[in-house]
């Protein structure tokens, strides 16, 4: 019988150094036991959450949470929902939720994708599978 994927799930890009650095540090975080972290190119997870309607080609690229109550979110959003996640973070997620905040973490996300997608651009071994 095939195990089914437990929510909540961060979709990442695996054959990406930043997402995985991203992924790891997470990982280490008190309570990110709970999360399930799924690559992107596991066919097996757009198979099971196919009523949410997920897009391999764009988590692909933009990364994608999904909540426990089955809510997709995406880009900054992820951002966002985790710093709230986490009591350490928690303190200062007001910051966020400001205009400022969002605005900066927009900016952050943007950034780092665009970081992300030279990296892949620049290295052999994920041109082959672009």
């Amino acid at each position: 019988m095939e195990e089914n994927y437990k929510l909540p799930i961060l979709i990442f890009d695996d054959e990406c150094p930043l997402c995985i650095r991203f992924k790891d540090s997470l990982a280490r975080l008190e309570g990110a036991k709970k999360i399930s972290f799924i690559p992107v190119n596991d066919k097996k997870v757009y198979e099971q959450f196919k009523e949410l309607g997920l897009n391999e080609e764009e988590c692909q690229n933009v990364v994608h949470y999904i909540t426990s109550d089955k809510k997709v979110l995406k880009g900054e959003d992820v951002i966002a929902h985790l710093v709230k996640l986490y009591p350490l973070v928690h303190k200062f997620s007001w910051l966020i939720e400001s205009d400022m905040g969002k605005k900066a973490t927009d900016y952050f996300h943007k950034t780092t994708n665009a970081y992300r997608k030279m990296i892949k651009r620049k290295c052999p071994n994920c041109m082959k599978h672009a």
